[in-house]
């Protein structure tokens, strides 16, 4: 799909990439096989202005022909006939240089980089020469629009059984840059070689080729001779020759054409040497854009092909490689997939039982799936470059490495759902065990096993069912626990409803705490009045908690059991609140001198016959009366009420007595009127020893 939709900008940006892997690993040993005999400036300063005289380029060729060089290429077209060309083409007749010819190619296809032309258009100049002895011109082969070529005398030589003609005309992409080059242009049925290839026949003394269809492995076409003299060329799909950027342009031999005509070159540095005589002189019309440069001079492609078909390094791309590309693509799937699954250990509902133990098996952050995909993505970049440079083959890793990107990207952000998912479930869980503050709060911080704890003045109620022990003993585990569910649905209702916090379920006991969070304080009130408002709504909520508790637990009591009763003790004042234990098992709790308080004002209830007890930290900041009617939700006139004193006692596993407050029973009766034909005994009075 992606090649479908944006197969041209992904080549280019493909072949851009190969550009910087040609420029990453170019060598520069320097190459005396291919030397360049160049046409530049200080010749041209020297010479004189182009084009020079015929009698001066055939003495160039017998210069260099002199200096025992073993094939001459000439990287230049004589278009025009001349009055001096007899030197010339004796020269060219002696010693059989490789001429040049150009070809106007069409827009065939996507990275030509050529504007449509048309035949009537086209140039037609010269004589075109040097074709193959194939009967027709072979379908993956462009067809050209026109051509120039040498004038008829110098064609005639390239066609003789000794001399060789090539075409210089190359494969321009989109953004100008030189990557391939037609190794065959046909003309009205006739096939023509590049330069390069030409060169080979020339050295080889091969006169025939051979096109053949490539095997899965290898490149769609290969081009080789008959007499197996020539090496097997890969060619695409279109009959083109990929440029192997490999050597540096400075690893090239370039000595100007004006130095050779002068006889100031060393005797000995062209023998056995393949010499490409072109220009790199500006106004010359032969430079080209390369990896290298976006202004090179032209012959430095003929010399990159030529070292590449010399050393048998020609990239290609296999006709393979598309499914190649499928399965990187796959085996990045699968590593995701891998990664998904190693992910979402211990996240899954399927896999809470196996989280309640310790395991080693970490959960991976979310984030590592798109860089999974990105190192996977620079993996296939890498091998794309080592299969290039080492084996010559253009797999290609764009397609693949998008997929797989993209792939990351998607599960990436499908685990990242998923985890975000199962953590707010996780602390909707969390929230249900421990204060949702504490939750909260937990969720933000990582495991620690210091202590984590504050000391905060804190309203403290602890309400506990007194004879539930033998309730439990007598009736069904069942009826047991529904009526322990009913009680702590009722408490945690009742006091969320008043602004407290369910610190925790002992037994058949609830421990509720009003400021015992950080973010609990009114930020209008001052220390003082906020511990005034949240004593009030302890008062409050104990009052409803107790009227609720007539409809919850079981009246009458079964036969042979006392009767279900609520004791509630509350009181203000200091205590520590926080997080305890190591980092693998920790606990939150309230703990000190006023939840001790708190819990022994519940044990006296039954000797005071009291259902609700009132520590003196509480009663000093109520001070000593309270207010019916101060229901969560409520509404109506509060009536104010006073605190019933109890006397001071000294507490259990305390030094200092302690003042103790009732909420006067006949405030709950007036509360709590008997329905007709009750018994006045059975009102809040039977909570205690009455």
């Amino acid at each position: 799909m992606l090649s479908l939709l944006f197969g041209p900008a992904l080549q280019a940006v493909e072949e851009r990439a190969g550009d910087w892997v040609w420029r990453l690993g170019s060598q520069k040993t320097e190459e005396r096989r291919v030397l360049v005999v160049d046409i530049d400036e200080k010749s041209l300063a020297e010479i004189g202005p182009w084009p020079w005289p015929r009698s001066t380029q055939a003495r160039l060729i017998e210069q260099i022909a002199q200096l025992g060089a073993r094939e001459q290429i000439l990287d230049v077209v004589f278009t025009d006939p001349s009055d001096d060309d007899a030197s010339l083409l004796a020269a060219v007749a002696e010693h059989r240089p490789v001429l040049a010819q150009v070809f106007a190619l069409g827009a065939s296809g996507p990275g030509t980089g050529l504007p449509q032309l048309s035949e009537q258009a086209a140039p037609r100049v010269g004589q075109p020469s040097g074709a193959l002895d194939w009967a027709s011109c072979p379908a993956p082969f462009s067809e050209a629009l026109g051509h120039l070529s040498n004038f008829p005398a110098l064609a005639a030589l390239g066609d003789m059984p000794q001399g060789r003609t090539g075409h210089i005309s190359p494969r321009i992409a989109d953004d100008g840059v030189v990557r391939h080059q037609p190794a065959i242009i046909c003309w009205q049925g006739k096939s023509y070689p590049s330069l390069a290839i030409a060169s080979l026949m020339r050295a080889t003394s091969e006169t025939s080729l051979l096109l053949q269809r490539g095997g899965w492995w290898d490149a769609p076409w290969t081009l080789g001779s008959a007499g197996q003299a020539l090496p097997a060329l890969p060619l695409d799909e279109r009959g083109n020759m990929r440029v192997a950027w490999r050597l540096h342009p400075d690893s090239f031999v370039s000595i100007p054409a004006a130095d050779v005509l002068a006889g100031r070159v060393p005797t000995d540095i062209m023998t056995g040497a393949w010499v490409l005589v072109g220009a790199s002189a500006f106004g010359m019309n032969d430079t080209i854009a390369t990896p290298y440069s976006g202004a090179s001079a032209g012959l430095l492609a003929h010399a990159q092909i030529l070292s590449a078909l010399v050393d048998g390094h020609t990239p290609y791309t296999p006709r393979a490689a598309l499914p190649l590309q499928a399965v990187a693509a796959a085996l990045g799937a699968l590593l995701l997939w891998l990664l998904v699954r190693l992910a979402g250990q211990g996240g899954s509902a399927a896999r809470d039982a196996q989280a309640l133990t310790p395991s080693p098996m970490l959960r991976m952050p979310v984030y590592l799936l798109p860089l999974a995909a990105l190192a996977f993505a620079l993996a296939l970049v890498v091998a794309h470059a080592l299969a290039l440079w080492l084996a010559d083959v253009w797999v290609g890793w764009l397609l693949p490495a998008l997929f797989v990107l993209l792939a990351g990207v998607f599960a990436g952000t499908i685990e990242h759902a998923r985890s975000r998912s199962e953590r707010d479930r996780l602390y909707q869980h969390l929230a249900s065990y421990l204060p949702a503050p504490v939750a909260a709060a937990l969720a933000l911080q990582p495991p620690s096993s210091a202590i984590r704890a504050s000391t905060r003045q804190v309203s403290v109620l602890l309400a506990d069912i007194r004879n539930f022990s033998a309730y439990c003993e007598a009736r069904p585990p069942e009826e047991a626990a529904a009526v322990l569910h009913a009680f702590f649905s009722a408490a945690s209702r009742i006091v969320q409803a008043h602004g407290g916090v369910i610190e925790s379920f002992q037994g058949d006991a609830v421990l509720a705490v009003w400021n015992g969070a950080d973010d609990v304080p009114l930020p209008s009130a001052t220390d003082e009045q906020h511990a005034q408002i949240h004593s009030r709504q302890a008062v409050a909520a104990a009052l409803d908690l107790l009227t609720e508790s007539l409809k919850l637990l079981p009246d009458p009591a079964p036969a042979g059991l006392e009767p279900l009763s609520l004791g509630l003790g509350l009181e203000t004042g200091p205590a520590m609140v926080g997080s305890f234990g190591l980092a693998s098992r920790r606990t939150h709790t309230v703990m000190g001198r006023t939840i001790t308080i708190a819990s022994r004002l519940v044990d006296l209830t039954v000797d005071l016959a009291h259902p609700i007890l009132v520590g003196e930290g509480m009663a000093a900041q109520l001070g000593g009366q309270f207010s019916l009617g101060a229901r969560a939700g409520g509404s109506g006139t509060q009536e104010t009420q006073h605190l019933q004193s109890m006397g001071t006692f000294l507490l259990e596993g305390l030094r200092v007595p302690h003042h103790i407050y009732a909420v006067p029973l006949d405030t709950l009766v007036a509360e709590h009127p008997p329905a007709p034909g009750d018994d006045q005994a059975d009102q809040p009075t039977a909570h205690g020893t009455a």
